[in-house]
């Protein structure tokens, strides 16, 4: 993969994970629960559009590959440390946790090869 794709890849990656931070709790502080769905559906299917249908976010064939989630997460903690002031090391647990998932599940961590 090129520099242009980690870039393409990380631009995607904090685009989606600042539009759910900027946008998702504004909604449902406004509307309430509604809001919150509809920011989920208006905010996930467009991102989604764009890192996945048009190529942002480098993905590739038969590989799986949850990029939306560790993006909104890594968001999550940037934001609450910026915002609360919190420590980053209490999300230590949570990063162990996806650290073992993603080691478990996702074939390019594991040794296998998407070629048979």
């Amino acid at each position: 993969m090129n520099w242009k794709k980690h870039f393409s890849t990380f631009t995607g990656a904090a685009i989606c994970g600042a539009a759910c931070f900027a946008i998702w709790p504004e909604m449902w502080k406004s509307y309430g629960i509604m809001g919150g769905w509809l920011a989920a559906t208006i905010i996930i299917s467009i991102m989604w559009y764009m890192n996945h249908w048009l190529g942002v976010i480098e993905n590739p064939p038969g590989m799986l590959w949850a990029d939306q989630g560790f993006a909104i997460s890594a968001a999550g903690i940037a934001w609450a440390v910026v915002r609360f002031d919190a420590v980053p090391t209490q999300a230590l647990p949570t990063m162990i946790c996806c650290a073992v998932v993603v080691k478990q599940v996702l074939p390019r961590y594991n040794g296998q090869s998407d070629k048979k």
